[in-house]
C-alpha cells in the first residue's frame, strides 16, 4: 500500500505549470488519534436574523461596553443599528467604524460621521476633508486625510477636531492609506512605509513617532490592515501577506501574484471554533490562513463568483450580495444549498510505470444525518489526471454509508497505469454531511493479493 501526499495547505503555481494541491471549503488541523494532519469541512452558513437593508455589507461593528453592545454595520450606503437604519454614508471607498462607550464614528473615503444612539450628524473636520479611515485610540478619534500624509484627532472623548490637531507622517513624504491602533501605538500604514507612534500625556501632541521604528515598505490600500490574533497583518506594496514584520511573510508566491493582478483587496479575520482565521479577499477569489497551522484554504460559495462573506464580526458576516447577515450553522448546507469540500493527493512516478489496482479514502463515513431519502445514502467523487493535472477524467462515485455505517471504506478500483510525472486524483463531496479526511491510499492488499 502507498500513502499518497495530499494537500493540508492549498498550493497553486502557474508560472512553470506546477501541479496544483487545491484545498476547497477545508481546513488542516492535528488529530491526535490519527496519523498526523487532516482536513476538516467548515461549517456551513446559513441566515441571521439581522437584516441590514439591500447590502452590500461593507463593514460590522461590535465592541463591549459600545453603545451598550449594538452591533452595527454599513450596508450599502447606509449605516445600520443591527436592522434599523440610521443615516446615509457618503463615499466610495471602504467603510470604517470605531467608538466611544456613547458613540460611533463611521466613514467610507467622504464625510466623517457620528452616532450616539440618538443624533446621527456629520463632523465638521478642517477645511472640509475627506476621511479615508477612523479609528479610536488614547481616548479620542484618529482620522487619515485622504490623499494626504496628515492625520487628525479629536478632543478627549469627543467628536470635535480643531484645525490644528494633526500630526504629519514624518519619516517619509508618501501618502497615508490605513491605520490601526493597537496597545497603546498607533500604527500609520502609507503607500511607502509603515510608521509607529505612541501615545503621549502631551495634550497637544498626544501622538509622537517613535524613533528608530519605520518599515520601508507600505501598503497595498485602505482596507489591507487588520488586528490579527494580538498583533497585526497587512498587505504591502508589493502584494506580500505580512504580519508584525515585512520579513514574516505568510503569502506565497503565486497568492501574491494574484493579488497583484486582482483589482480589490482586503484583509480581514474570523473564528471557526475558537481559532482565528486570517481571510484575504480578492475580485473572484478568497484565501484563508490558519493562525494555528499556518496554512492557506479557500473558501468558496457554490455557484457563485467568490465566498459570500466579507467581513466579521462576533458571530456575525456580512454579505456581498445581500443586507441578511449570516452565521456559521449546525449542518453542512450553504443557506440550504451545496457546500463544496473538494481536496487533491498525488503520487510522483520518475521512471517507468505503475500499475493503480484502488485507491482508498480514510475519512468519516456512516454520519449523514438524513435516515431516508435524498443525502441518506451520501457520495464522494474521484477524478483524476496522469499528467499533473491538465487533462482530468470523469468523476467517479462512491458510497460514504448511510447513517451508522461506521466501516463502509469508499474505494476506487481499476484506475489503470500511470507514468511519468504522476498520478493526480481529485475528491469532492457535495452531499450535506460531515467531512474528515486523515488519508489517501494506493494499492491496498486484499488478502496479501
Amino acid at each position: 500500500m502507498v500513502a499518497l501526499t495530499y494537500g493540508i495547505s492549498s498550493y497553486t503555481r502557474r508560472r512553470g505549470d506546477l501541479p496544483e494541491l487545491p484545498v476547497i471549503n477545508m481546513f488542516s488541523e492535528v488529530g491526535p488519534t490519527e496519523d498526523g494532519v487532516i482536513l476538516q469541512s467548515r461549517p456551513g452558513l446559513t441566515s441571521a436574523s439581522v437584516i441590514m437593508g439591500d447590502g452590500p455589507v461593507r463593514a460590522l461593528y461590535r465592541i463591549d461596553g459600545v453603545l451598550n453592545n449594538g452591533l452595527f454595520g454599513v450596508s450599502g450606503s447606509s449605516l445600520y443599528h443591527e436592522d434599523v437604519e440610521i443615516g446615509q454614508v457618503e463615499g466610495e471607498g471602504p467603510a470604517s467604524l470605531a467608538g466611544y462607550e456613547d458613540r460611533i464614528f463611521v466613514n467610507s473615503g467622504g464625510p466623517l460621521y457620528t452616532y450616539d444612539g440618538t443624533d446621527f450628524l456629520t463632523i465638521s473636520l478642517p477645511e472640509n476633508f475627506l476621511a479615508s479611515k477612523v479609528v479610536t485610540g488614547a481616548s479620542r478619534a484618529i482620522v487619515i486625510r485622504k490623499d494626504s500624509g496628515r492625520f487628525y484627532w479629536s478632543d478627549i472623548l469627543t467628536s470635535s477636531i480643531d484645525d490644528l490637531s494633526f500630526a504629519t507622517a514624518e519619516n517619509s513624504p508618501d501618502k497615508l492609506k490605513d491605520m490601526l491602533f493597537i496597545g497603546d501605538t498607533l500604527i500609520l500604514f502609507g503607500s511607502e512605509t509603515v510608521e509607529f507612534w505612541a501615545s503621549s500625556p502631551d495634550p497637544d501632541l498626544p501622538f509622537q513617532a517613535t524613533p528608530g521604528r519605520t518599515y520601508q515598505t507600505g501598503i497595498r490600500d485602505t482596507g489591507c490592515a487588520t488586528h490579527y490574533l494580538d498583533t497585526w497583518a497587512w498587505i504591502s506594496d508589493k502584494n506580500v501577506v505580512c504580519v508584525a514584520t515585512p520579513t514574516q511573510v505568510i503569502s506565497d508566491p503565486d497568492i501574491e501574484s494574484r493579488i497583484g493582478e486582482s483589482e480589490s483587496a482586503s484583509l480581514w479575520t474570523f473564528e471557526i471554533d475558537g481559532t482565528d482565521f486570517l481571510a484575504l479577499r480578492l475580485d473572484d477569489q478568497t484565501w484563508v490562513y490558519h493562525s494555528r497551522n499556518q496554512t492557506w484554504s479557500q473558501f468558496e460559495s457554490y455557484g457563485q463568483t467568490n465566498w459570500l462573506p466579507q467581513c466579521y464580526e462576533k458571530g456575525y458576516f456580512g454579505l456581498s450580495n445581500s443586507g441578511t447577515l449570516a452565521q456559521w450553522s449546525n449542518d453542512y448546507y450553504d443557506f440550504g444549498s451545496v457546500l463544496e469540500r473538494r481536496f487533491r493527493a498525488g503520487m510522483a512516478i520518475n521512471g517507468g510505470t505503475e500499475m493503480v489496482a484502488n485507491v482508498m479514502i480514510r475519512t468519516n463515513p456512516g454520519q449523514t444525518r438524513v435516515l431516508s431519502g435524498q443525502y441518506s445514502d451520501p457520495i464522494i467523487s474521484l477524478r483524476y489526471a496522469r499528467d499533473g493535472g491538465f487533462q482530468w477524467t470523469a468523476w467517479r462515485e462512491k458510497r460514504l454509508g448511510v447513517q451508522g455505517s461506521y466501516d463502509t471504506r469508499s474505494v476506487w478500483t481499476s484506475l489503470g497505469y500511470f507514468a511519468y510525472p504522476g498520478g493526480l486524483f481529485e475528491f469532492r463531496v457535495t452531499d450535506p454531511v460531515p467531512f474528515r479526511v486523515s488519508g489517501a491510499f494506493a494499492n491496498e492488499e486484499y488478502g496479501g493479493i
